[in-house]
């Protein structure tokens, strides 16, 4: 892990045992089976921690689906945080917490975090998207604050830098949660709703939907299947009916999912206002082989620093060379099962949520 210049507030002392054996920490996560922050939060439990958690979607109406709640939402958000952040004061002071680890933290303001910073509680950032600036209004003033901030992204470390002036930053990769990522092995129940020779889990994106399109086109008789956010308007939908599932798989359905598919695409986000580069590298790098899944990754020279080509991934750069990926490796399916073996092999043995939580303590300890 890459580390530079820490802010001068960071030359406090270390983090205080306010009763000796007894750690407390505050973490803002999400509690969906499969987050990052679930798993993290659950890795800081099994090294030792008391932890309380404060979702900001208990408090900030972010999942209502209709288009006047989403409405309504957005005209009661200020208030709302306002209440989010006085919940997570209130919080601080009933456990007498000594670290607040935030992960994303759409909605953690700035005052805040100099308000605990006053008690004392020394705060963390675990950032994981590609771009900082498009999450609304909050992020980019409450990121200066933290004590220290862990991001997924290489290139978002010159991204702070430049854009924040932040420079208490490191590089952290995504991890696979092994309460979850498991390897299992499909019911017949599970092959006939998730089975595939080809399947993208994630989020759209025109890249995305337009590497698949031609995927399909180009080999219509491979079965595919695509499963996430953002796939169900009509338009993107159109033509693409058999293979868009109109919806995201979690937690056990996830790793269903990828149990069940012969290929599991990575195909990586472009990039977005507010970030200088497109992801190199994502949760699902680590998901899929921890699942036992054989995985065809977008490839990235961030990919090839964790997993070796064609030994423990395989790897495609354009449409071209996905195809004929793709048409390779589903004609051999023991080429398929060793490299998703080795493949789960090299991220179980250091890419776990408790191989990372434990360089984010050894960090707040120093």
């Amino acid at each position: 892990m890459t580390y530079l210049a820490p802010m001068s507030h960071d030359l406090r002392p270390p983090m205080d045992h306010r009763d000796a054996g007894l750690r407390r920490a505050l973490v803002v996560c999400d509690q969906w089976l499969g987050s990052n922050g679930y798993a993290g939060m659950k890795a800081l439990r099994r090294a030792g921690w008391s932890v309380q958690v404060v979702p900001e979607w208990e408090s900030v109406p972010v999942r209502w689906e209709s288009t006047m709640m989403r409405a309504l939402g957005r005209a009661l958000r200020p208030l709302a945080v306002v209440e989010f952040n006085r919940r997570l004061l209130q919080e601080a002071e009933r456990t007498d917490a000594e670290m607040l680890l935030v992960f994303k933290g759409t909605f953690v303001r700035g005052d805040t975090l100099e308000q605990l910073r006053a008690r004392h509680v020394r705060s963390f950032c675990f950032y994981p998207d590609v771009s900082f600036r498009t999450h609304g209004p909050y992020l980019p003033e409450a990121l200066p604050r933290y004590d220290w901030i862990f991001t997924t992204k290489s290139f978002g470390i010159h991204d702070l830098q430049r854009q924040l002036g932040v420079r208490h930053v490191s590089l952290m990769r995504h991890a696979f949660d092994p309460d979850l990522h498991r390897p299992t092995s499909p019911a017949p129940s599970d092959i006939d709703r998730y089975g595939c020779d080809v399947s993208f889990i994630g989020t759209w994106s025109p890249k995305k939907e337009r590497m698949l399109r031609e995927l399909h086109a180009r080999l219509p008789k491979v079965r595919m299947r695509i499963w996430g956010e953002q796939w169900t308007a009509q338009q993107r939908r159109r033509g693409f009916e058999s293979v868009v599932q109109g919806r995201p798989v979690e937690g056990d359905e996830y790793v269903r999912a990828i149990a069940a598919s012969k290929i599991n695409l990575c195909i990586l986000s472009e990039p977005r206002t507010g970030s200088s580069a497109g992801d190199q590298i994502t949760s699902r790098t680590f998901h899929i082989p921890a699942c036992g899944g054989f995985m065809l990754h977008e490839r990235t020279a961030e990919l090839l620093e964790v997993l070796r080509e064609p030994h423990e991934v395989a790897c495609f750069a354009g449409v071209d060379e996905l195809v004929a990926q793709v048409e390779h490796y589903l004609a051999d399916d023991a080429q398929r099962a060793k490299i998703a073996a080795r493949g789960r092999g090299r991220v179980e043995a250091g890419h776990s949520w408790d191989h990372r939580m434990r360089e984010i303590l050894d960090h707040a300890h120093e």
